[in-house]
């Protein structure tokens, strides 16, 4: 098993929302590099990272409010409480934000900001490459926050079994297991249960997926490349890591039909995947194998 590992607060910051900020500004680093290594203008795609960040975080407080607001507590409450985040919410929103993006004008004339719609609308999927390529790196610092405070717990499994290596030794209460206390992080050993963390199963993913994504970050890939592998790694990884999840009741997430938020969206990634590999596959063969005029 794993040991338990959390953080308390570093003077007034939260430890989540530092490792949240560490992955943001990575990010930032990251994609910024990329849009220009793709020809993007540079205050073009940085006021379009802008947009999609705050469509993101609109959609992962709704999103938030409505699939996982506590039992008994109404979606109005819950949204007017202004609390709760949506991790895939966030990418709903982003998604929808681009989207429209790509298809609205907003600049600053005559020292106005006006709005207006495209003569003709931008294909997303230059941008989204440019951002796929590039998110695994800032979500994975996310995750790793989310490891750290232990917010998305995992079910029990047996100890001394297969899977029970890859899951934490979880304490029981603040007297169980053995604890080793460096500054503000705590590292505990010997804890009752052996109970997975879905934050830190998601970051070994997402860490992988990210350190490949940035070796290629150079290379001249096919237009959809990005999309698509991320899709069908990410999309299936998110589907079964989720019914790992901790029940409700138990603190996990809330389900909808059997499956959570999260895995119904992994469907609709997957599928958008599959359809972009579809397509370049008949795009090829039309170049290849062209019909005789």
């Amino acid at each position: 098993m794993l040991p338990f590992v959390f953080a308390t607060d570093f003077g007034p910051f939260h430890p989540y929302g530092i490792a949240c900020a560490l992955g943001f500004f990575a990010w930032d680093w990251a994609v910024m590099r990329q849009a220009e290594r793709r020809g993007f203008a540079r205050a073009d795609f940085r006021a379009c990272t802008i947009w999609v960040f705050a469509t993101g975080a609109l959609f992962a407080w709704i999103v938030d409010a409505v699939f996982y607001h506590p039992p008994g507590r109404s979606v109005t409450s819950t949204l007017l409480a202004f609390q709760g985040f949506s991790s895939t919410g966030a990418i709903v929103g982003a998604t929808v934000g681009g989207l429209v993006w790509c298809r609205l004008l907003v600049e600053k004339r005559d020292g106005r900001w006006r709005v207006a719609r495209r003569a003709a609308p931008l294909s997303p999927l230059p941008m989204t490459e440019v951002i796929v390529s590039t998110w695994p790196l800032g979500w994975a610092f996310g995750r790793l926050g989310c490891a750290i405070i232990h917010d998305h717990p995992g079910v029990v499994v047996p100890k001394g079994t297969l899977g029970s290596l890859f899951a934490l030794a979880w304490p029981t209460g603040p007297d169980d297991g053995v604890h080793h206390v460096f500054g503000p992080l705590h590292v505990v050993t010997g804890g009752s249960e052996a109970r997975f963390d879905l934050g830190l199963l998601e970051f070994f993913v997402l860490a992988a997926i990210a350190a490949g994504f940035a070796a290629t970050w150079k290379k001249d890939l096919r237009l959809g490349t990005y999309t698509i592998v991320g899709g069908l790694l990410y999309g299936p990884t998110r589907f079964f890591l989720d019914f790992l999840r901790a029940e409700d009741a138990a603190g996990g997430d809330m389900r909808h039909g059997g499956l959570t938020f999260a895995q119904y969206w992994s469907v609709g990634v997957v599928a958008i995947a599959i359809h972009l590999l579809l397509r370049r596959r008949r795009t090829t063969a039309r170049v290849e194998h062209p019909h005789p005029g």
